[in-house]
């Protein structure tokens, strides 16, 4: 295809590897002209800024280069000097502007494009496409102007969505008589980027005035609120409005316990230790975001274990004798858990979310009895002796998150969610746990612990956890 670099620079290689094909000598294309001098002369300059134009990028000194191309199309147009120009643009990532000049390439010499030169230029156009974004505006009045950045850029209705470079950009619509709108929004390459403009009339607000501030200066966009408008006032900016999307978020937690509870008569006293359980938790979001609420579905794994040193339980022995014995008990939950929950989020770069989540939680919880080391002279010793009971739990988990955003789709958080776990039913162990010696029970020939509830009827953890997550647009 004519007029392109012959190597790429490290920003616009990507573009202009499809269009890596040696130049067409100057003017080849051109368009038959007029004989006379000063048509000549015209064109003999405008050939001469081209091989400067030429010269310079080879060089790979992409804004002189430029000027000259752009020099020699004015004196003297050429498919060459404006593909050349176009492809300085793209190296100058001026992708909008390069748009155009391939486009107006496509049109002006459309009968003397033909076959890979043509397919050539389209092949480029679509891949700049895919580095740009468009915004499209709908819902305001038609005959409304539309300034993009602070440039006008037609009126509504707009016979096309805006072009725009990746990046934030302000979109603003004005009317005689009625309020204007505003809305700040990402918007990323390849993307569309739809907005809704609703302007409301003068005499909807109950207010008088409506300050304009000059078009320059750092209160340029300020307005003053009027009474029941949805203007924006800069004092009151909560970020870019970011459009509904998909999401997913993967929380990885340590889950802490205060206690299981369980069914003991007189509890954890006197040198009875009962440390904080702890363990790990992995727990994967999926939802929709309609800022600044959002929702969806949760499923993770959660496991969880505490021991208790020194705790007091009742021994049975043969003819319904029952004893005191110190024991040290170990108890773990561990399970799968599913579960659906609502969020409302705020902030743009720091970010502020609350979400409440419910569900199940289903797994096992398992036991682990031995005679506490503490115990007294004559109790009964025994090696560690295991339970286990099927977990069904209902759980209710408020949770808080704070945190950055990293990019515009990814953001880091750090949170405390406080599940309470409800049994249904409350997991118990299902017979009697024999103990192998009875010394000190009454020299009677066995003894056993009976059947217990393992935990509490309802018990809250305390989740602290890192969370990933990523926006889908």
């Amino acid at each position: 295809m004519p007029g392109t670099t012959r190597r790429r620079s490290a920003q616009g290689g990507l573009l202009l590897a499809a269009v890596l094909l040696a130049p067409l000598p100057f003017g080849s294309l051109a368009a038959a002209q007029p004989g006379g001098p000063v048509e000549v002369r015209r064109r003999e300059d405008a050939r001469a800024h081209f091989q400067r134009g030429i010269a310079l990028r080879d060089q790979e000194r992409w804004a002189e280069a430029l000027a000259e191309f752009q020099t020699s199309r004015a004196l003297f147009m050429t498919l060459n000097g404006t593909t050349n120009a176009a492809a300085c643009l793209i190296q100058l990532e001026r992708y909008l502007e390069a748009i155009e000049l391939y486009e107006s390439a496509l049109r002006d010499f459309s009968e003397r494009l033909k076959g890979e030169d043509k397919r050539d230029i389209l092949l480029v156009v679509k891949l700049l496409y895919n580095a740009v974004g468009a915004i499209g505006i709908v819902g305001a009045e038609p005959g409304a102007t539309v300034l993009l950045d602070g440039v006008p850029r037609g009126e509504l209705p707009l016979g096309a969505p805006l072009r725009v470079t990746r990046g934030p950009h302000t979109v603003r619509v004005v009317k005689a008589g009625y309020q204007p709108f505003e809305q700040r929004l990402d918007v990323d390459g390849g993307e569309m980027v739809q907005v809704t403009a609703r302007l409301i009339r003068l005499q909807e607000t109950g207010t008088r005035e409506v300050a304009e501030p000059p078009s320059e200066g750092p209160d340029a966009r300020r307005i003053r609120r009027a009474r029941g408008a949805g203007a924006i006032d800069d004092r009151e900016e909560r970020g870019p409005r970011r459009t509904p999307r998909w999401l997913a978020e993967v929380s990885a937690a340590a889950p802490l316990v205060a206690s299981f509870g369980g069914d003991t008569p007189t509890g954890c006293l006197g040198s009875c230790s009962e440390p904080l359980g702890s363990g790990v938790g992995l727990i994967v979001h999926g939802g929709y975001a309609i800022d600044p609420l959002s929702f969806g579905a949760s499923a993770g794994y959660l496991g969880v274990q505490q021991a208790v040193r020194g705790r007091i339980a009742e021994i049975e022995a043969v003819g319904g004798a029952s004893y005191a014995v110190r024991v040290d008990d170990t108890t773990a939950l561990r399970g799968a858990l599913f579960g659906a929950w609502v969020g409302y989020s705020s902030g743009e770069r720091l970010l502020l979310h609350a979400r409440l989540g419910a569900g199940g939680l289903f797994g096992a919880v398992a036991g682990s009895r031995a005679s506490a080391r503490a115990s007294t002279s004559g109790a009964p010793s025994f090696g560690p002796i295991e339970r286990s009971a099927a977990a069904r739990f209902v759980y209710v988990a408020p949770e808080v998150r704070a945190g950055v955003r990293l990019a515009r789709r990814v953001e880091l958080t750090l949170g405390l969610a406080v599940p309470l776990l409800i049994a249904v039913p409350r997991p118990a162990s299902s017979q009697r746990v024999f103990v192998d010696t009875a010394a000190g029970v009454d020299h009677a020939a066995s003894a056993w612990f009976p059947s217990e509830p393992l935990t509490a009827p309802l018990f809250p953890l305390f989740m602290p956890a890192l969370s990933a997550r990523y926006d889908f647009y």
